[in-house]
């Protein structure tokens, strides 16, 4: 196996983690709405893996294996005669499907001709930048966290300052955390940041480290034998641990005192079939929640593209805000094909706009405003080799900001 096949197993093994960001707001709401439709079977979130026991080096971690699911249906072309999404405007669907509303997004090579959107982030996020101890210089809160593992199991830590700066972080207390794969997801975690951006928790077997940026103190959050690698943030303040990483019934901990504050029950959302699986974090915002679903089958795609797609599913408070965006991915040439989990959603731009980021070269983080044709470019994050490090993102709440 070569060094770029290991990689994009250690990519699957890390998108398929979920993770919602139940913000403050998005709470309160949650709290009060109940699921309009069915919430899927947790092997759902498993059924776009690939077929069969999977025996991989594990990076860090070494060896691992995956066993049975299910077989998903394999990618054919279709033949619509209409453009993809970056040719239209407006808000009509380019399909239906179950009363979903669907819309065409960029393929591959067409992202980096979308326009540019405003964000508090950069446009070009560059990880190769010169960089600051925060434990000397301090912030009070980071718009994004990057952790980096080289291929020798190497790790870095980056922080994404509001103003652009990089800070690096001393995880030599962390300790390396196998989630039963054979990875250390102890630092390359999704939820490794707070909402707030004001903290970081790294899952450690019995308990969770936290740190507090702005005044560099670190605390321990005692779980018991509640296994700790399904970390989720719930709130601003508090820690979630669900017994899958779809969600369930678990208890929370605040990370203010390492108390123990309650239990919840939260589970992703349903989407409109079974004809997939989501991956990758389910993200609740002003307008409903998202997430990414790869082997979506049964969705109109323009002509000369791969079916089963990869699709953002947002599943609105409202049925009229319900809306499904297909990632574009070519049957040909090879520089269009997406791989699964290519596109995991990240963050809420604003009260109606998500951004998922592309597993592109470069990487690139990609608005879609829900409903609409309306897509761009949010940031470019470079400065790393993709051939020997393998990067794994966590983002504040940035809708609110």
């Amino acid at each position: 196996m070569t060094d770029h096949e290991l990689r994009e197993l250690l990519h699957e093994r890390v998108a398929d983690v979920g993770m919602p960001d139940l913000s403050e707001v998005a709470w309160q709401r949650a709290t009060r709405i109940r699921r309009r439709r069915a919430v899927m079977a947790v092997t759902a979130a498993v059924a776009v893996v690939a077929v069969g026991s999977v025996a991989v080096a594990g990076g860090p971690g070494g060896d691992r294996s995956t066993g049975p699911v299910t077989q998903l249906p394999s990618p054919t072309t279709t033949s619509v005669p209409t453009p993809p999404t970056p040719t239209k405007t407006g808000t009509r669907p380019d399909g239906h499907y179950r009363g979903w509303p669907v819309y065409w997004g960029p393929l591959a090579s067409q992202e980096s001709d979308l326009p540019q959107v405003a964000s508090p982030l950069p446009s070009v996020i560059d990880l190769s930048a010169p960089t600051t101890d925060v434990a000397d210089d301090p912030i009070d809160a980071a718009l994004a966290a990057y952790a980096l593992i080289d291929d020798n199991g190497g790790q870095r830590l980056l922080l994404l300052a509001p103003d652009g700066s990089l800070r690096t972080v001393d995880t030599s207390r962390v300790a390396p955390y196998d989630d039963g794969s054979g990875d250390d997801i102890s630092i390359a975690h999704d939820s490794l940041l707070s909402p707030t951006g004001e903290y970081l928790a790294f899952p450690q077997p019995g308990h969770v480290l936290v740190l507090t940026l702005a005044t560099g103190a670190w605390r321990s959050v005692d779980t018991g034998d509640r296994p700790t690698t399904t970390l989720h943030w719930m709130g601003n303040t508090d820690l979630w641990l669900p017994p899958t990483t779809q969600g369930g019934d678990g208890p929370m901990y605040s990370v203010l005192d390492g108390r123990r504050s309650g239990a919840t029950n939260v589970a992703a959302p349903a989407g409109p079939s079974s004809a997939g699986g989501p991956y990758g974090r389910w993200r609740m915002g002003p307008l409903g929640t998202a997430q990414s679903w790869g082997r979506f089958a049964g969705l109109p795609v323009s002509s000369d593209q791969v079916t089963p797609s990869q699709a953002l599913v947002v599943e609105g408070d409202a049925p009229a805000h319900d809306a499904l965006l297909v990632l574009g991915s070519a049957s040909t040439p090879d520089a269009d094909q997406r791989p699964d989990f290519c596109c995991g959603v990240e963050f809420w731009l604003d009260s109606d706009t998500i951004v998922y980021e592309s597993q592109t070269q470069p990487r690139r983080l990609v608005s879609w405003r829900v409903g609409t044709h309306d897509l761009g470019r949010v940031s470019s994050i470079v400065g790393f080799d993709p051939d020997r490090e393998f990067l794994v993102s966590s983002y504040a709440r940035i809708w609110d900001r």
